[in-house]
């Protein structure tokens, strides 16, 4: 057992217990180890509530997880190395189910599935209240696109370029293009509102966010030319900061697929 001291936000606890499903906890848990180090968790009436920009201050995240909770508390807040946190949260087989025991003076925060039994150190907290995950952007077009379908769609042409990838909303097909390449994604929108937009990322970091994702999602986009590109699912959302547009005349709006289909 570890002898660090407890945060003061865990020392007014009796104790703490809280179920979380296992398909609303891991994607949000892969996402943090893959954006950040550290992150603080706060457990409130709404549920699980994480806010956190990556390391590299390209990608932002806020979630909320839904909670069902055992015992009555105050809110709690801590925070967690990323790593650990995820491999705590990573059973076998996936139960439905992950518990979360918290127990006053105790530095480390039990989590268990069935008769599995892991520990993650709970560390001081930053003030979650500083950080803005989010750029207040008003986007242009919104769609509604399947989680599969526009992870195949970056999968067609991820690598294939610069390192980066133009991602365009249409009436009813996202498409991911890279200049003088001629494989094309594509991806079925629905929902769509707004007029065609594009935007261009990193295909390794919007690649490695869609890796986190489960295929079976069902997720919101939202861009606006040359504009930040925002993920919502049911329970998270994330918005990537675009790669410096080149100085030629590529416009993936008018580019041979999108105006050819």
């Amino acid at each position: 057992m570890s002898a660090t001291r407890s945060p003061p936000q865990l020392e007014h606890l009796t104790r703490l217990d809280a179920h979380m499903d296992t398909a609303d906890l891991l994607p949000v848990a892969r996402l943090l180890a893959y954006l950040t180090d550290e992150v603080t968790l706060r457990f409130t009436d709404d549920g699980l509530r994480v806010k956190t920009v990556s390391d590299s201050n390209v990608i932002g995240l806020d979630a909320t997880v839904p909670v069902e909770y055992d015992t009555d508390t105050e809110p709690v807040t801590f925070k967690v190395e990323t790593e650990q946190f995820l491999d705590a949260v990573s059973f076998i087989n996936d139960p439905d189910s992950i518990k979360f025991q918290i127990r006053r003076d105790d530095p480390e925060i039990s989590v268990s599935a069935g008769s599995r039994l892991q520990f993650v150190d709970a560390l001081e907290p930053d003030d979650p209240e500083t950080i803005s995950p989010h750029p207040d952007v008003e986007y242009a077009t919104t769609a509604q696109v399947d989680a599969h379908e526009l992870k195949r769609a970056v999968a067609t042409v991820f690598g294939s370029g610069d390192g980066a990838v133009y991602v365009t909303l249409t009436d009813d097909t996202l498409w991911a293009t890279v200049p003088d390449v001629e494989a094309v994604g594509t991806a079925t929108l629905d929902m769509v509102e707004g007029p065609h937009s594009y935007t261009r990322l990193s295909d390794d970091l919007f690649g490695g966010i869609l890796q986190c994702i489960h295929p079976d999602e069902t997720l919101r986009v939202s861009t606006r030319d040359e504009y930040p590109f925002h993920v919502a699912a049911e329970h998270f959302a994330v918005t990537i900061v675009p790669r410096q547009f080149p100085e030629d005349d590529y416009d993936p709006i008018e580019a041979e697929g999108p105006v050819d289909a």
